[in-house]
């Protein structure tokens, strides 16, 4: 870990700030220390690795994904590319498709979570500069250590630590950019996910998943029953209502064949806002504001008749009549 960058880290529990304690260098590099928040969380650093693991008891799911990622570690090879060429497709391509939709530039400060053994980093590190930094999370050590001698040549640029992706160790509106490609489906809390990585990107930046999912029109074929049957992650369901409200012009698309989802955002700030007050052409009349909160109370049905034979009489909106007939009769009881 960047000796320049150690104080970029918070607490992923509670989002506190913290102490670097014990720390040990090594020219540039923190080797070893401590992170403890205010208020006790702590999380050590080993072989310049900070691990900020949360919850420390995993969820059976994670522990059980980091597991078995620790035992494929010095294998993956020979499973990497299957999911791929189970769709005829060239996994270079599609990690070109997903760095180039992150619209970063050289200076970009970017976020991949899940990032097993780097195999796909290259695609983002290679458009980043001396002053762009590439931060790689993953849950299972021996898996991210693999990564080490990938992105040898981006040593400069890139920083690890390992983590769950629904807990991450930084603060609000840090990055321009954050991606997962490849293991959501696995992950035990995908909703706290998404709401963490629209948290550290910055508003206008991107948020990128994709894992996974067989499109539902897909999944009764042939295609779709061969390979759930071997692989129950393709019956994954987009989490769809857990999108962050902050999220903006929102796509999915399925690729490789229908296989694989990619949902992308952009991070808004706060929740939408429309434009409510434009006068609505009608016998009705009013506003998508007034209608919503403009009600008063019920009526009888002799006058809610009354009214509408008035309303057509005056040849004004319901709401126009409305608005002067309450305003008049108003008057007489809120004179001086």
């Amino acid at each position: 870990m960047k000796s320049s960058l150690k104080s970029v880290y918070i607490c992923p529990v509670c989002c506190s700030s913290f102490d670097l304690k014990n720390e040990v260098t090594d020219g540039i590099e923190v080797t070893t220390g401590e992170y403890v928040c205010e208020n006790g969380h702590s999380f050590s650093i080993a072989d310049g690795i900070p691990d900020f693991t949360w919850p420390k008891d995993l969820a059976i799911t994670d522990e059980k994904t980091r597991q078995t990622y620790d035992k494929l570690a010095d294998e993956y090879d020979k499973y990497a590319d299957i999911p791929f060429m189970n769709f005829f497709t060239n996994p270079a391509d599609i990690r070109e498709k997903v760095a180039n939709q992150l619209n970063i530039n050289e200076n970009s400060v970017v976020l991949e979570i899940g990032a097993g053994d780097g195999r796909g980093a290259t695609h983002v590190a290679k458009r980043l500069g001396k002053n762009g930094h590439y931060f790689l999370q993953e849950l299972s050590p021996s898996f991210l250590k693999k990564s080490f001698e990938r992105l040898k040549e981006y040593s400069g640029i890139v920083e690890y630590s390992i983590a769950n992706a629904s807990y991450l160790s930084f603060p609000d509106n840090y990055f321009d950019a954050a991606f997962h490609f490849g293991g959501f489906s696995t992950f035990s809390e995908p909703d706290r996910c998404l709401k963490e990585m629209a948290r550290v990107v910055k508003p206008g930046g991107k948020v990128i998943i994709g894992d996974e999912s067989m499109a539902p029109w897909l999944r009764n074929t042939e295609m779709g029953r061969i390979m759930a049957n071997s692989n129950p992650n393709y019956n994954f369901e987009i989490p769809f209502a857990s999108i962050p409200v902050t999220a903006r012009d929102v796509k999915i698309e399925w690729i490789m064949l229908g296989g694989f989802f990619l949902l992308e955002f952009t991070v808004g700030e706060g929740e939408p806002v429309g434009n409510y007050h434009i006068p609505i052409p009608s016998e009705k009349g009013g506003t998508y504001w007034s209608r919503y909160y403009g009600k008063l109370e019920g009526v009888s049905d002799e006058v809610k008749k009354l009214a509408h034979i008035a309303r057509e009489k005056s040849g004004k909106s319901m709401h126009d009549w409305l608005e002067e007939a309450i305003r008049e009769s108003a008057k007489k009881y809120t004179a001086e």
